[in-house]
């Protein structure tokens, strides 16, 4: 019973870092598609696209491995980098969000 439960967390765990992965992967894929229109975004772009696209690329692999983990401790050690990169992500992604927002608020 407390195996199932165990999963059972592990598998939500799992889901909330593959959501946030995907909502990651949406959010570079809209500011590439806004690079175009706005030169501090491609500035700001230029300087971290790519790097973010590997880390991305990265953090579906540790997805990966997670959901084949047999170890506990080693699904919770992938879970923690999976987390720490998301939130490392989520930080490089929002200067060029931020540069990408003045835009749109100047158009309007």
């Amino acid at each position: 019973m407390l195996e199932e439960s165990t999963n059972s967390a592990n598998n939500s765990e799992i889901e909330y870092i593959q959501i946030a992965a995907d909502l990651l992967r949406r959010m570079l894929l809209e500011l590439k598609g806004l690079e175009a229109n706005d030169p501090r975004v491609r500035f700001a772009m230029s300087h971290s696209g790519h790097a973010i696209q590997r880390r991305l690329d990265m953090l579906s692999e540790i997805i990966g491995w997670l959901k084949a983990a047999q170890d506990p401790s080693h699904a919770r050690e992938l879970g923690d980098r999976a987390r720490e990169l998301i939130r490392q992500l989520a930080g490089e992604l929002e200067q060029p969000a931020l540069e990408a927002e003045r835009h749109f608020d100047w158009i309007t």
